[in-house]
């Protein structure tokens, strides 16, 4: 099994996503709660899968992983207290939630990294997939 198809499995197995978050009402009354959940279910999925394979991450793995955590938990966490301190509607929060960490990785990609972006990447960032 990939790591993607782990990943899908563990965060959209449990039978709702992260844009759910706002319809269910757990952005509202749980926030910090659900958060902590929703990533506590990703790690504890992810080391069962480590231990059964018996494999181990490296410290440079555990490094990257660590702030890349990092940032996925501050994005989602501002974007629950946007839908439900600031009363934004979701059809406005998700879009620019999405199109705005677009926008950050494919900048990083290019000037960081200088990762080519062809006219196959260009039509995906436009589209926002």
């Amino acid at each position: 099994m990939a790591f993607a198809d782990a990943s899908r499995m563990a965060f959209n197995g449990w039978g709702f996503r992260p844009e759910d978050s706002g319809g269910m009402g757990l952005a509202g009354l749980f926030t910090d709660q659900y958060v902590m959940y929703w990533y506590l279910g990703g790690f504890v999925f992810m080391a069962v899968r480590l231990v059964a394979k018996k494999t181990w991450p490296d410290r440079k793995e555990i490094g990257i992983g660590s702030l890349m955590a990092l940032c996925s938990i501050s994005g989602t966490t501002a974007l629950a207290y946007a839908l439900n301190t600031h009363n934004v509607p979701g059809n406005i929060a998700f879009p620019i939630a999405n199109g705005g960490s677009l926008f950050v990785v494919v900048t990083a990609g290019v000037l960081l990294f200088r990762e080519p972006l062809g006219w196959y990447g260009i039509s995906g960032c436009v589209l926002g997939r």
